[in-house]
């Protein structure tokens, strides 16, 4: 029999043997995983903490040195000199800047008025093409962005053509009823033209399970449209009375921009939408169309036979590019929704919205 002890050194005879195991397949996908999620974790902390300085420090890549919204050119088609800017109204119409993951977006006041500005002050801009696709938002927004079309087409002398995508109700039509001329595709719908002031009122609710409002007030007018008081007649009389006088500002709206009567305006204007092709029977709309058949309107109203057609864009600066990366990663997989369209249609005030609509951008 063979001594274990002899192949042991002398200076180990008597220490305890501690026997190597060998790592198993498990151990290692384990720490793979956890290095994997580690390496994520600290890529998501890195962009958020430069996108934070990179939204202050490089502001002006996407600004210039007004702190204004830099707007790029993308060529579309055609060729000469002349130019028609293809300027894009998209979403809910709103005069607030929303909050992204990392960057504040301007509002879409704010950037359709820039780009106006930008068509105005290109002597080679011959007229301008809106590409709407918007179910409107808040009055005061609708009102600023056609105020601001009005203001454009007088400073300039430049025409002005919209071109109905999906959706171009209540605000959407709205800012289209400034224009010279409006095309609609054959599957728009449009129309809308009318206020909403959403109120939802949970006073049963909360009594049901004993919750009272203790609100304190100056005068018996003050929680007008709470929602947690049943409304009182007087109540809705007063806020009937503000509806139909906005509802009224909408109605000769149209009635100056379409050349319509107003009694026959009043007539359609009970808030229900239109085809493309309902829209063109009542007046609302001059023809139904196409991109190609937008842009030959625009140039026949500028008197162009060519010219080159270009769409506005907003320039992503650094900041940007790390917010809509960061994004990306975040939510791959979910649905996204425009915070300032949730805040817009949650807000209680009147608006010119079609609230039908559910945006998918």
């Amino acid at each position: 029999m063979t001594d274990v002890k002899s192949d042991i050194p002398s200076h180990m005879i008597g220490q305890p043997i501690y026997v190597k195991k060998n790592r198993g397949a498990g151990f290692w996908i384990a720490v793979g995983s956890a290095s994997f999620f580690f390496l994520c974790s600290l890529l998501l902390f890195v962009l958020f903490i430069g996108s934070l300085f990179l939204n202050r420090a490089f502001i002006a890549s996407s600004t210039d040195t007004k702190g204004r919204i830099q707007i790029s050119e993308t060529f579309v088609e055609g060729s000469g000199e002349n130019k028609i800017a293809i300027i894009p109204v998209k979403g809910i119409l709103t005069n607030e800047s929303a909050e992204g993951l990392f960057i504040e977006k301007p509002s879409i006041v704010e950037v359709i008025k820039q780009q106006l500005e930008q068509a105005n002050n290109d002597t080679h801009v011959k007229a301008v093409l809106l590409e709407v696709d918007s179910p409107g938002g808040g009055i005061t927004a609708s009102d600023v962005i056609y105020n601001q079309i009005i203001k454009f087409k007088t400073g300039s002398n430049k025409k002005v053509v919209v071109y109905m995508q999906d959706v171009a109700a209540s605000g959407g039509y709205y800012i289209s009823a400034a224009a010279d001329a409006i095309v609609a595709h054959p599957t728009t719908i449009t129309g809308s033209i009318g206020v909403i002031m959403p109120l939802i009122n949970v006073a049963d609710l909360i009594n049901k399970y004993g919750i009272k409002d203790n609100s304190i007030t100056s005068g018996n007018m003050k929680e007008i449209g709470s929602p947690l008081k049943q409304m009182t007649q007087e109540e809705q009389t007063i806020l009937k009375n503000i509806i139909d006088e906005l509802h009224m500002q909408f109605v000769n709206i149209v009635s100056i921009g379409r050349k319509l009567d107003i009694e026959a305006v009043k007539k359609i204007a009970d808030g229900r939408i239109y085809t493309g092709k309902q829209a063109l029977e009542k007046g609302l709309v001059d023809k139904l169309g196409y991109m190609e058949d937008a842009i030959n309107q625009v140039k026949e109203l500028a008197g162009l036979t060519e010219a080159t057609i270009v769409r506005y864009e907003k320039q992503y600066g650094l900041a940007d590019l790390f917010g809509m990366m960061s994004r990306r990663i975040f939510y791959r997989n979910t649905i996204l929704f425009d915070i300032s369209q949730l805040q817009e249609q949650n807000t209680i005030k009147p608006m010119y919205l079609w609230t039908g609509y559910t945006s998918s951008k």
